[in-house]
């Protein structure tokens, strides 16, 4: 019994390696799949999102005959132009608060004087789920620079259709911008886009968009201003700096939109730039296929 006992011997260092590598190709071959299944929940949210904005704007048209802005201004200011917002200025995206089950921060909010404003820094600083895509980033506030002070905003990431294409015949020799349409879309300046004056239908104009640089306070990253030149998910190149403020999204190869309807489609990089002008002008009359919407 006692040489029984003696002969018994537990793993040896080789056995341990072999269980540990083993155990180790078994963990790399699982976790893509894990972070497949990861990316296609947070997908998910980013689709409820969008589908809770839609709903939102939707509410909003009930209220006031028309979808909520890109941005406001007075026609009184000299800055009042169609092809830009200044940041003392108010986008859209506040107007859906009070559909999106947040009245109290609507109330909150001071409209009477700019987002920077001291009175409305608590506000523009609240974080909403409903506008942050997971895949992209936490619902956190986000530091921006506004008059060389630092300010605390609620990130969005997704911005109104604004307007696609360029005006037929125009000739832009010095790349001006003239040539630029500003207004053919849904959400612009001081818009009040209803569902009558989309013409080439609901169900192919797009409404919002993700992109993955913005604040729903902030006027300037209200909307895209989509052309036949530019790509999803490749960021603008200006001046030898990239911005990020395109129609993007972390999610791989592709990009979600929210259309005037209320649905959520997907449009994977593939797509042709000149069908995806036509999917955000709200009544250019072209025809259009739910295959070339992909």
């Amino acid at each position: 019994m006692n040489r029984a006992a003696r002969s018994r011997h537990g793993f040896t260092l080789i056995e341990l390696l072999v269980v540990i590598a083993i155990i180790g190709v078994l963990v790399a071959l699982i976790m893509p799949a894990v972070q497949q299944a990861r990316e296609a929940a947070r997908r998910t949210q980013c689709i409820n999102n969008l589908k809770q904005l839609g709903l939102a704007a939707q509410q909003y048209h009930d209220a006031y005959n028309s979808f909520p802005a890109g941005w406001y201004c007075s026609t009184q200011d000299p800055n009042c132009m169609p092809q830009i917002a200044f940041n003392y200025m108010w986008g859209g995206m506040p107007g859906l608060l009070p559909r999106l089950d947040n009245a109290p921060l609507y109330n909150e909010m001071n409209f009477y004087t700019n987002p920077f404003d001291p009175s409305n820094t608590t506000s523009m600083s609240r974080t909403m789920d409903v506008f942050v895509c997971p895949s992209n980033r936490k619902a956190l506030p986000v530091v921006n620079a506004y008059n060389g002070v630092n300010w605390l905003m609620g990130p969005c990431d997704y911005r109104g259709n604004m307007a696609a294409g360029f005006i037929p015949g125009c000739v832009d020799s010095n790349n001006t911008g003239i040539c630029n349409i500003y207004n053919n879309g849904v959400t612009y300046q001081n818009s009040t886009t209803s569902i009558a004056d989309i013409t080439d239908g609901t169900t192919n104009t797009v409404l919002y968009g993700e992109s993955l640089q913005g604040f729903w306070a902030d006027p300037r990253s209200c909307c895209v201003r989509t052309t036949q030149f530019r790509k999803i998910n490749q960021p603008i190149v200006f001046n030898g700096q990239n911005f990020y403020t395109y129609w993007m999204s972390k999610h791989p190869g592709l990009v979600n939109y929210g259309f005037c309807d209320g649905t959520v489609r997907t449009v994977t990089n593939q797509i042709n730039p000149i069908v995806l002008v036509k999917m955000m002008t709200r009544n250019g009359g072209e025809a259009m296929s739910s295959n070339e919407m992909k």
